[in-house]
């Protein structure tokens, strides 16, 4: 990793600002206005509904019995409890199911228990998604150096000491939050309307491929344009990814991707679940036009890529503006061939490496 000097504005940056700074300024975070937590009773239909009407990612789970949080519940954990469903739902046995069936049912059908599956079971299923807290008065430093060092971290619980023996939850830290905050204050769109010249993150000035964040075709988890959605999420499960590229395998080219996150869309209406048999384009151009309507006609789907030759700090305030937790890089060829992606786990140690070097 290379180490080049950053300006004293960009460490105070992470040493003064504060854990309950970040989250509170409303301008940055895309969260509720109150903060979530799950019970763990909860069902997980229930669950995935509060995930998908609040728009965020995950939320912590807390147990009354125990008097504190017990993990995380995200999409990852919904994924690998989907395929675990579908392992015991034969492809061909799908067609006996009502059309207008919840995935729920689909999940009740395919298991001994009849009841509701409760989150308590199903939080941390993926084994992905570590618990860590900090408090609202913990430097961004703190923070930046758990997801630095922990790469299947992406999220932390922020709590206010109160007193007596309760914590009061305030609310998630997210990468995208930090990402965020890097843009606003050292990207170059900033910069430039400031009218300053001066570089405070020198490692923001240099390309992907210079920082060795292009590891070429081998690293990227593919499925073919024509792979069903529930190949894409075994594919994801199985690789330890949350996202995957499609390609036309005949020729190579880039055409779009399924996530983790994605799986919303599946659970969101009666039926949904259908889609998990659909073609990976498919499901992704429908995706992406609904998006598209619901940001006024906007196509985003080209804000996605990015270059080798891409400097970081480009790359970040990408992610930032399109509110994505990675970026496809590309070549800058016409084919257009996936050579690599970029996610926000793969940022934090270049920031982390920036604040602490002397």
């Amino acid at each position: 990793m290379s180490s080049e000097p950053s300006s004293a504005a960009f460490k105070a940056l992470f040493l003064e600002t504060t854990c309950g700074d970040l989250i509170s300024t409303p301008s940055r975070s895309t969260g509720p206005k109150i903060p979530i937590c799950l019970d763990t009773d909860l069902s997980v239909q229930d669950a995935c509904n509060a995930l998908a009407n609040h728009r965020i990612s995950s939320a912590p789970v807390y147990s009354p019995e125990q008097g504190g949080f017990i993990g995380m519940f995200d999409y990852r954990d919904l994924v690998t409890y989907v395929l675990e469903v579908f392992r015991k739902v034969p492809k061909e046995a799908t067609a006996s199911f009502d059309a207008e069936m919840e995935i729920t049912d689909i999940v009740k059908r395919a298991s001994i228990d009849r009841t509701g599956v409760p989150i308590k079971l199903v939080a941390n299923l993926s084994q992905r998604n570590n618990l860590v807290a900090v408090y609202t008065t913990t430097p961004l430093l703190t923070a930046l150096v758990e997801f630095a060092t922990t790469p299947s971290l992406h999220r932390i619980v922020v709590l206010e000491k109160c007193d007596g023996d309760k914590d009061k939850f305030v609310g998630v830290l997210s990468q995208s939050l930090v990402c965020g905050l890097v843009a606003e204050k050292f990207g170059r769109l900033p910069r430039k309307v400031a009218g300053r010249t001066e570089i405070d993150f020198a490692n923001g000035e240099v390309s992907l491929q210079q920082l060795g964040l292009v590891k070429g075709e081998a690293s990227v988890v593919t499925v073919d344009l024509n792979d069903s959605v529930l190949d894409a999420l075994y594919l994801m499960h199985t690789n330890h990814v949350s996202s995957v590229a499609i390609v036309d395998k005949a020729h190579w080219p880039f055409e779009g991707s399924v996530s983790m996150t994605d799986i919303k869309e599946i659970l969101s209406s009666r039926g949904g679940w259908r889609h998990l048999y659909d073609p990976c384009f498919r499901f992704f151009v429908q995706l992406r036009t609904v998006q598209g309507l619901e940001a006024n006609g906007a196509d985003r789907v080209p804000l996605f890529t990015v270059h080798p030759s891409t400097p970081l700090i480009v790359a970040i305030e990408k992610m930032a503006a399109t509110k994505t937790h990675r970026v496809w890089i590309v070549s800058e060829g016409v084919k257009g061939e996936v050579v690599g992606v970029l996610g926000l786990s793969d940022v934090m140690p270049f920031l982390a490496a920036a604040v602490q070097q002397e």
